[in-house]
């Protein structure tokens, strides 16, 4: 059970404008015995002493809270609202280091209303939007990230910011990666990661480089962890950020338990409880006591296991952080398990029921569903508002006209009349429209979810209303077989949200999002099978936009026929090519396999249904093959 930091760099907001201020602790410090004046310069001095103070080495979180509160009322007797928005987001960074999210969440958002009352820099207010976002994920608010993000890069976008703030980019993937898609959250990770390497910044280097391997770790490939682990540490140790050091040393310690060699992790978590407790940091100090505990317990050494574990639940308790009080005792349960107190396992199994409400990660993921939705749908209302003001134009062109001739009075009264029917009419009809996409966009995630998850809730449903009897009956290995068939069949169900929420992403709205989400599915499947695997795709496919259901029915035709050309073809190398010609676009996809006689439809490769969704989009299908000569499938398509 994995408990990770979510650390998003909070100062790169507060550096601008400092240019006469030393940067450095000592040097600051000396500015300030020999600067007395109550100045800009010396809010300014105030909040870079109250940062280094918390922020790089040991930290130390009381004297930097008394310095920033300092600053913070010079800032206010000053009306100097650049100094007063980077006291507030130093605070609120100090809480939300110290595990406390709440207080964290209040003192972002009042930097986020200086930056807006005082009509601070573009850089600036993006950064506020960033930092309130991961207060928000820290509380698990998942929904109030992506929608703040999004609004944040929106901004930036217009205004063609540059550079673009990391950590947006990194708010994103840290909100899609605690969605259960880690996936999505890689490119987000990507770009946060080369703005920082553009920019120097070694701290955020590390922060991201953390993340990306938690992210690898997420997907199997715990090579690439490792690697970004040990850079991040290495960078985290340059700047000495001992916190940031020890949450990628647990993380290491955990990369290596995941690969069965618990052994080589125990040293890393070893030092890592070390550093938490030189910081006295209690969500940190749980963290390095749950894991120390569950590699005990890998280890078969099930006392001291037990013994950090419970550590580990009572300062979860104390903190009152729920996320990890649910991991702990989940932890607890698995451990009683594992050492045959089934008793003790049956009680922390009740107590993770009552902590547990999956209609909130339900409920959470129809919130991201509207907000995509919203934000798809938003160039739509830009045009209304456009057709508005183009009407307001030509009313007041009219009046004028009216007041030169009675003739004329009667024609603008009419051309008014006119325009106001028009414009009804025309605000009616996308109305209407945005309705019937809506409502067509509902019948579909509503058609999907059951066919795909229904039965499958169904079947968890059943199984979870059997343990309780099989426990009774004191039949353990009954019930590690129902809760494996629990933990399959929730997969699938991830699974299946997953490829519904991609669906109806706006921001895979382009051909090439298409073709990247194929080869991510194809790679791995090839590779089991030794065949030889390549992609080639139109570089203009990505700034081709295309609808929601074509993007749809293409992605389900390839992935039918990757399936059919791995379990069938016995092929030694495969292609998948994108091509776009004119208003065509071509997809194919051939091997070198044993082949099949085409006269002969098969419900088993699912060559109808492939037809079918061809038909849907307006194009066409054909295969071609014979024996011993290959497969090819061609799919055409009309876009533009």
């Amino acid at each position: 059970m994995r408990t990770v930091y979510l650390l998003v760099c909070f100062w790169f907001c507060t550096r601008s404008g400092e240019a006469q201020v030393p940067q450095t602790l000592d040097s600051v410090m000396v500015y300030l015995k020999n600067h007395t004046a109550l100045d800009t310069n010396r809010v300014i001095a105030l909040n870079v002493m109250g940062r280094e103070l918390h922020s790089t080495g040991t930290p130390n979180y009381k004297r930097a809270d008394s310095v920033l509160r300092v600053s913070e009322k010079l800032a206010l007797d000053l009306h100097y609202g650049l100094g007063l928005g980077k006291a507030y987001t130093n605070i609120a960074s100090i809480y939300f280091l110290t595990d406390r999210p709440q207080q964290a969440l209040a003192y972002f958002q009042k930097a986020l209303s200086v930056a807006e009352a005082y009509s601070l820099s573009l850089r600036f207010t993006c950064g506020a939007f960033s930092n309130v976002a991961a207060a928000y994920n820290k509380l698990g608010q998942y929904d109030k990230v992506v929608e703040i993000q999004l609004r944040s890069l929106r901004l930036q976008e217009e205004k063609n910011l540059r550079p673009r703030i990391s950590a947006t980019y990194e708010g994103l993937g840290n909100a899609y990666r605690n969605l259960g898609k880690p996936r999505e959250a890689l490119p987000y990770y990507q770009q946060a990661l080369a703005i920082r390497q553009a920019g120097k910044e070694i701290q955020g280097m590390a922060i991201v480089e953390n993340n990306l391997g938690v992210t690898h770790d997420l997907l199997e490939q715990y090579n690439q962890s490792i690697s970004y682990y040990r850079r991040a540490l290495k960078h985290a140790e340059e700047v000495n950020f001992e916190l940031l050091q020890a949450d990628i040393l647990v993380n290491l310690g955990l990369v290596y338990r995941l690969t069965n060699r618990p052994l080589e992790g125990l040293p890393y978590v070893k030092r890592s409880l070390a550093i938490e407790q030189k910081l006295q940091n209690k969500g940190g100090l749980g963290t390095a006591f749950f894991n120390l505990g569950q590699i005990y317990q890998d280890l078969k050494q099930f006392g001291p296991a037990e013994e950090y574990m419970r550590k580990a639940l009572t300062l979860a308790n104390e903190v009152g952080n729920k996320q990890k009080i649910t991991d702990y005792t989940a932890g607890l349960a698995e451990l009683y398990n594992d050492m045959k107190e089934y008793k003790l396992a049956y009680d922390k199994q009740v107590q993770l029921a009552a902590l547990k409400d999956s209609s909130v990660t339900l409920a959470t993921n129809r919130q991201v569903e509207e907000l995509i939705t919203q934000y798809k749908t938003e160039k739509k209302e830009q045009q209304i508002k456009l057709l508005n003001q183009q009407a307001k134009i030509r009313e007041e062109e009219l009046t004028n006209k009216r007041l030169q001739t009675t003739a004329l009075l009667i024609t603008g009264t009419l051309l008014l009349l006119l325009g106001a029917m028009i414009t009804a009419w025309l605000l009616n009809r996308a109305r209407l429209r945005r309705l019937e996409e809506a409502q067509q966009l509902r019948k579909q995630i509503a058609h999907d979810l059951h066919d795909e998850v229904g039965s499958t809730l169904s079947s968890i449903s059943l199984l979870s209303g059997m343990v309780n009897g099989i426990i009774a009956q004191n039949r353990p290995e009954s019930v590690e077989r129902a809760v494996q068939k629990i933990n399959t069949d929730a997969r699938q169900i991830l699974e299946a949200m997953d490829e519904i929420i991609w669906t109806i992403n706006p921001s895979n709205d382009t051909l090439h999002r298409i073709a990247l989400r194929l080869q991510e599915y194809a790679q791995p499947l090839m590779e089991s099978k030794n065949i030889q695997f390549s992609l080639v795709a139109d570089p203009t496919l990505d700034t081709l936009p295309i609808p929601m259901e074509v993007r749809r029915n293409l992605y389900l035709i390839g992935k039918e026929a990757i399936n059919n050309l791995v379990k069938y073809s016995e092929a030694t190398q495969a292609t998948m090519r994108f091509e776009h010609q004119k208003d065509q676009l071509n997809v194919v996809i051939e091997d070198n396999g044993r082949g099949f006689d085409t006269s002969q439809l098969s419900e088993r490769t699912g060559q109808a249904s492939m037809q079918q969704r061809a038909r849907a989009m307006a194009g066409t299908l054909n295969v071609q093959s014979g024996s011993g000569s290959g497969t090819k499938l061609h799919v055409s398509v009309p876009i533009g």
